[in-house]
């Protein structure tokens, strides 16, 4: 009789689990990455490089962590009409937090950012996400999110197949005419900053035709059924206070790792 019981009651778990309601992912605007921007700093450099190399691209390896977080920074200070960033993962450890702060520097000078998470990562992130998307330049999307009224173990099992579906893609482009891929998340560990953890990744940064590509497959996850913006998950906008308060705290934080 005990075991029926047990049984009966992880069976009404899993339906209810199942019968949870989910906040609705219809009339979200499509956007696109810009075409018109070959009078950028990075587009007139651009042009001028593939003069030789007519219809081929370039790349250049990154497999030095710090390389790598210095060249999204400095392709996030020079960027002037759009930022696209694409990630599994996103932590907000010192590496996640200075590349936050990079996308609202950039946003703050009128730079259109689009920012896509998987939300395997996000759990307990939500108020930061909206936080982030209050910025009039900043939209976040969280792609094939969980239940938040569910756990997320549980959800793993009633809904496989469905919640198990991720995304893996790493990308970050600016402008539409310089890409960075690769292996990198956006964490301390990818970028050689955890003393007691380091991944062997590698990325690549691309000019030339192979970035218009990047951009259709952004674009694709980005305007999917699947990509739903934060502040539908989360059900409501954050507050001034707490937009201020976020704000503030990411502002201290990088003033002290430059003092």
């Amino acid at each position: 009789m005990r075991g029926t019981r047990l049984y009966l009651l992880v069976a009404i778990s899993l339906v209810i689990a199942n019968c949870a309601t989910f906040p609705e992912n219809v009339d979200q605007p499509e956007s696109y990455a810009y075409t018109d921007t070959a009078d950028t700093i990075f587009g007139e450099d651009v042009i001028k490089r593939a003069a030789a190399h007519p219809g081929k691209s370039g790349f250049h390896l990154l497999g030095n962590g710090l390389d790598a977080f210095v060249a999204r920074a400095i392709l996030a200070h020079h960027a002037e009409r759009s930022i696209d960033v694409q990630y599994y993962l996103y932590h907000a450890d010192l590496v996640g937090r200075l590349f936050t702060d990079q996308l609202l520097k950039a946003a703050d000078r009128g730079v259109r950012v689009r920012l896509l998470v998987d939300d395997m990562g996000m759990s307990g992130k939500d108020l930061g996400a909206v936080v982030l998307a209050s910025h009039p330049n900043v939209k976040v999307r969280i792609f094939n999110p969980f239940n938040r009224k569910s756990g997320r173990i549980l959800q793993l099992v009633t809904r496989m197949g469905s919640v198990t579906r991720r995304m893996h893609n790493k990308s970050f482009t600016v402008d539409n005419q310089v890409s960075i891929l690769g292996g990198r998340n956006i964490g301390n560990e990818y970028f050689d900053a955890d003393p007691d953890l380091a991944f062997a990744d590698l990325d690549v940064m691309a000019i030339g035709p192979v970035v218009a590509e990047v951009s259709t497959a952004f674009d694709r996850y980005w305007n999917s059924e699947l990509a739903y913006p934060a502040t539908v998950l989360r059900g409501k906008a954050p507050t001034p206070e707490e937009i201020e308060r976020l704000r503030g705290q990411l502002d201290d934080f990088v003033a002290q790792q430059i003092n």
